[in-house]
């Protein structure tokens, strides 16, 4: 869950505990002059550029990028040696095909790149009003030519150019209000303050004489805090988050703000918090890749044992064939030559297209994962979003599933439910506007109305705290006057001020280091001193107040109860035994908690801690931060009891069903959230991830020893010890027992230690388990936990999460799904798949996933076999021609294979294909499993589809070569070469079509359209080929040829049958492993088809009893009728 905001309307002291740099070695700041008009800005100007390319540099930029890729170098090595006259080709036609795959990702590149240019022109050209300070005045200005130290005006709605220090606004009181949406993805509007000595500049005039100095951070990416200090004429001052107006951000509801340019262009944050997220490569694709290398060097191998055959032949059987007049292999660089001669004749084993190809493949696929209406949230009007494509296979793969709780699992709508007050419980029920209380329960407010009562000042003081101590900001309620509307970066925040709006507590107004708060129809102003803020450290915030009433010093504590507690004075020992039971009640319930104290201060005391306070917030010293938090610490002690809240969380519609069909898919569910292990497990029972059959393991510990003995325990009772992580996976089928386990963050800490050595038996429990808990975790934690389970095994990870504390465990998984919700756009922008609601996952993973790997997985074996095919026509055509590398096909044909007649056909249906509709996707989860057990793309797969291949490349020139080895025209001349070549050719196109129909098991009208339109373009465009005046510019030998060889009834009958032949072993293959070695879905399949003829017998028999019925029906009324 996203931190608490920072944000606050106090003037002096600023908000400390902004720390800036990333870098805590970094002690330079920057420091500049503003006020001035300088010709010249030693730093860097506002021009944005986000292009990669100029007129210039997009050619050659381009072409380096490309030919970074493996590939693209070995393509680029064939197309020089094709060039070479070893070559047996015509260069033209690999170099055209390469040459148009590379001038086609250029253009593509380029097209993107048109709209990036167009971007930063609009971004570089915006017209700013800067103040001329010789003119006194407004000027526009375009965008790009803004210097650090410019003061600035921007208008309501207007875009913020350039990271700005708030000096004043409209506002008397120096307040304005942004937008932050193009920043962290917020939509309520943030609050900032200009400083008191600087919120009155409004004149123009006035602002042209205001001159001095700022200090800052150096431009850093922390959007969470930013040190500085503005020195003035009046002195130094800290400015602070509350100061710092963001490019980016919009100015709303506020007339004008100005502002003095502090970084600019690619110094802004906004620029340096956009990152590339992490390059990650599916497991699909790194096979593939290691394949591509295994086909390589099969190449190699078969290169160099032709030519040395070939030199074995020309030394022992050129002397027989002198017409010939072969030169003899006499050294070895003729045995080198030869070897080109093969590389160039086989260089297509490795198809040029094939990275395009798949990646439009890829494409087709996140277009149908963006489109689904199955996972279209109306409420926010927002679509499932594919950011990458490369992970569309990876997603029918997951074994583990990491997922957030708040804002994931839950709705991230908070809701004040419950309290702890003086030792008793208040809250029940729904809230209802009409009713003054917690929830219905109006004991509360009835105390409120006697001043005598015993609970009267602990009452007043919680729902005081309550409505004091936030960091939320009010606006006007159009609907209801009497209460307010609120923004707040933190939901849980803001039910805590409308659970005290409830009460009668109403938070009213925030202006000039004050909160006025109205209670019980009166009005009261409670001073703010000192704010010491909210971090993930501290988990904690407080406030340091003047009570109106009593004139009398108050720190205002509230954070989580594990840092609370220790921190209440010793006094209240006897009231902390009763709140932990209370705090329990509330967990086992569900609730969110903190606890809330208090403290009267003397003010001598606070004076010396203000003014060590104030030296430290002026400071820019490196450890700014930790200063501040520890001087801030000194004054949150022996504190004083006031209560505790419970705010509900609701789960997310269908998030129990989504987990129990997600679980039934074999995928380990772990929950890892920062709540209290009570909390943490009743919400797992809610959503499924801890079902009434499970043993729940709780492994939480306070101690080492006890973590050790207690994980010794469980590793013994499972009989763990010795196993490697493969063999518990084989011991956990004969596992009927199901596990849950549960661990706390401290206790994880321990597991996760490589120097107590409890990971692997930890991780062993963990995938001996469906589901684990993890609970108290830090982000950090997050990522570890992650990075356990890629430690231990190959298993597909996913992690799922809504807030800037899931990004690093969203990076670190091999899959990150971001939820667009209430925290902001952080995890979204770090993920591959963005969601809006959790139960969608089940479709990505269970549908879109398990559809992707079939997809891809069929399509790579598909696309290589089909050239493998080919080729092997012509190494088979090595033992004809005494090894001498002269080619089998024209060079033509070979050159359109994929680019015209094979490559869309498949793509076509490979792109739809489905073995299981949507529905049975989710009737059967278990045909997820495929995926997990790579049983649709392994080495073992790829090479039976290569020895298939090469089988049909043998059939494809050893049939025709036996038919037509005599063959003759009309005329009595012999055909030729290419004559049986292009039946050959002819025969691998009808082949490999009927094969892509053997894989499809959906056949529908847009696979048809494929096959019968690959086959009417190939017919046509050979057709178009033959053809004298087309032959002589292209490919001379194909003049006529076609015609003639369709004019030979031979020819017709190999083209119907040898298709046939070659096929049968792949469909007697394909039976084998149906009925001996099926995977999931083929079993399936049968107990649908099973299930479909048992529903249709069942009909016939329903349907025969009632004609049966009908007819005694009949019989009987026939009956009546004659008597």
């Amino acid at each position: 869950m996203a931190d608490q905001s920072n944000s606050d309307y106090q003037r002096l002291p600023n908000t400390p505990g902004e720390n800036s740099n990333t870098n805590s070695s970094q002690t330079k700041s920057r420091q500049f002059t503003f006020g001035q008009e300088l010709k010249k800005s030693p730093f860097i100007n506002n021009e944005i550029k986000t292009s990669k390319y100029t007129i210039l540099t997009w050619a050659p930029k381009s072409l380096f990028m490309q030919f970074l890729r493996a590939a693209n170098i070995y393509f680029l090595i064939t197309s020089i040696v094709t060039c070479l006259p070893l070559s047996p080709k015509d260069p033209v036609s690999q170099v055209a095909t390469f040459a148009m795959v590379l001038i086609f990702t250029m253009f593509k590149e380029a097209y993107e790149d048109y709209f990036r240019h167009k971007q930063d022109n609009y971004e570089n050209n915006r017209p700013i009003h800067k103040l001329d300070k010789l003119k006194q005045d407004l000027v526009l200005i375009p965008s790009e030519q803004i210097k650090v130290g410019d003061i600035l005006c921007i208008k309501d709605n207007g875009a913020i150019p350039a990271d700005l220090a708030l000096l004043s606004t409209s506002d008397k009181r120096g307040i304005a209000f942004v937008n932050t949406m193009n920043l962290d993805g917020e939509t309520n509007l943030k609050d900032k303050i200009a400083l008191e000595s600087t919120a009155s500049l409004s004149d123009q005039v006035e602002l042209s004489s205001y001159s001095g100095i700022i200090e800052c951070d150096l431009p850093n990416e922390n959007l969470n805090s930013w040190k500085c200090t503005l020195k003035d004429e009046n002195g130094p001052k800290p400015l602070g988050m509350k100061q710092l107006l963001l490019r980016g951000c919009v100015l709303k509801n506020t007339e004008y703000a100005y502002g003095i340019v502090v970084y600019t262009g690619p110094e802004t944050k906004i620029v340096l918090n956009s990152k590339p997220a992490p390059t990650k490569v599916s497991n699909v694709l790194r096979q593939m890749n290691m394949i591509l290398y295994s086909i390589f060097i099969l190449q190699l191998i078969i290169c160099l044992i032709f030519a040395l055959f070939g030199y074995y032949w020309n030394d022992k059987d050129g002397v027989k064939h002198r017409y010939l007049v072969l030169e003899k292999f006499d050294s070895l660089w003729d045995v080198v030559e030869s070897f080109g001669t093969f590389f160039v004749a086989y260089s297509t084993l490795i198809p040029i297209s094939l990275y395009v190809a798949l990646e439009m493949v890829k494409l087709g696929l996140a277009f149908f994962i963006n489109n689904d209406i199955d996972m279209y949230y109306a409420q926010d009007d927002r679509k499932a979003n594919c950011r990458t494509s490369d992970l569309v296979e990876e997603l029918g793969q997951v074994e583990f599933v990491f997922t957030d709780k708040t804002g994931t699992l839950t709705s991230n709508i908070m809701e004040f439910r419950k309290c702890s007050i003086g030792g008793e419980i208040y809250g029940c029920g729904d809230r209802r506007m009409d009713i003054i209380g917690v929830g219905q329960d109006t004991r509360p407010a009835e105390i409120m109305k006697n001043k005598d009562h015993k609970s009267y000042n602990e009452v007043k003081d919680f729902f005081n705290l309550m409505a004091v101590c936030h960091t939320v900001f009010p606006t006007e309620d159009t609907k209801r006057p009497s209460r307010r509307q609120y923004q707040a970066s933190s939901p849980d925040e803001l039910a805590l001020v409308d659970g005290s709006a409830d009460m009668d507590f109403v938070f009213w107004e925030r202006s000039d280091a004050k909160v006025k708060v109205k209670c019980l129809g009166a009005s009261k102003e409670w001073e703010i001193l000192a704010e010491i803020p909210y971090n993930s450290t501290r988990k904690r915030m407080s406030l340091i107040v003047r009570n109106p009433d009593t004139k009398k010093l108050i720190l205002m504590s509230k954070g989580a109860d594990t840092i609370m507690i220790p921190l209440l004075s010793s006094k209240e020992k006897p009231k902390v035994e009763i709140l932990e039971d209370h705090l329990h009640k509330f967990a086992l319930e569900g609730l969110r908690t903190l606890v809330m104290a208090q403290r009267v201060l003397k003010e001598s005391t606070f004076e010396e801690w203000k003014v060590q306070w104030d030296e430290i917030s002026l400071s820019m010293d490196a450890d700014k931060d930790e200063q501040l938090e520890k001087h801030g610490a000194k004054l949150e002690k022996r504190l004083k009891l006031v209560g505790a809240s419970a705010i509900e969380d609701k789960l997310q519609d269908g998030v129990p069903e989504a987990i129990k069909f997600i679980m039934s898919a074999s995928i380990r569910v772990w929950m890892l959230t920062g709540d209290k292990q009570e909390t943490a497990i009743e919400i797992g029972k809610s959503c499924n991830l801890i079902q009434p059959s499970m043993t729940l393991v709780d492994l939480s510990s306070k101690s080492q020893m006890e973590f050790a003995a207690l994980i010794g325990h469980y590793v013994i009772k499972f009989q763990l010890a010795n196993k490697t992580v493969d063999e518990v996976l084989s011991y956990k089928k004969q596992v009927t027992e199901k596990i849950s386990i549960v661990i706390d963050g401290p206790t994880l800490a321990m597991a996760l230690n490589k120097e107590f050595g409890y990971r692997e038996n930890f991780f062993k429990l963990g995938i001996l388990s469906d589901s684990c808990i993890c609970c108290r975790v830090s982000p950090a934690q997050k990522a570890q936990v992650v990075e356990l389970a890629k430690e231990y095994g190959p298993w597909i990870t996913l992690a799922i999460g809504d807030g800037a504390n899931d990004v690093s465990m969203i990076q670190s998984a091999h899959i990150g799904v971001g939820i667009a919700g209430k925290e902001g756009a952080q995890a979204v922008q770090s993920s591959d798949y963005a969601l809006c609601q959790f139960r969608y996952l089940q479709k990505l993973l269970l549908v879109h996933g398990r559809w992707g790997y079939r997809r891809i997985s069929l399509f790579i074996c598909y696309y290589f076999y089909k050239n493998v095919a080919v080729v092997f026509c012509e190494v088979c055509y090595a033992f004809f021609n005494g090894f001498s590398g002269q080619i089998y096909i024209l060079d033509m044909l070979t050159m359109m294979f994929n680019a015209v007649w094979t490559s869309w056909p498949c793509m076509l249906t490979f792109i739809l294909e489905q073995d299981l509709n949507a529905k049975d996707s989710f009737k059967y989860p278990v045909a997820y499993q495929a995926g997990q057990k790579r049983q649709l793309f392994s080495y073992k797969i790829f090479w039976e589809f290569m020895i298939l291949a090469i089988w049909h490349g043998f059939i494809a020139i050893f049939l025709p070569f036996a038919a037509m080895s005599q063959a003759v025209d009309i005329d009595g001349r012999d055909t030729g070469l290419w004559w049986v070549s292009t039946l050959s050719f002819t025969l691998i196109i009808h082949i490999i079509t009927f094969k892509m129909l053997m894989m499809s098991t959906y056949w529908n009208k847009y696979s048809l359209i494929g096959v019968i339109g690959g086959f009417f373009v190939y017919y046509a465009t050979i057709v178009l080929l033959n053809m004298a005046p087309v032959a002589s510019l292209i490919q001379p030998g194909l003049n006529q040829l076609f015609y003639s060889l369709m004019s030979k009834p031979k020819a017709w009958i190999a083209i119907f049958f040898v298709p046939i032949i070659a096929l049968l072993p792949d469909y007697v293959l394909m039976t084998w492993n149906k009925i001996f070695n099926p995977n999931p879905v083929d079993t399936l399949i049968v107990m649908k088809s099973k299930e479909m003829e048992a529903k249709k017998e069942k009909g016939k028999k329903v349907q025969a009893e009632e004609n049966l019925t009908k007819k005694d029906q009949v019989e009987e009324n026939l009956t009546k009728k004659d008597q």
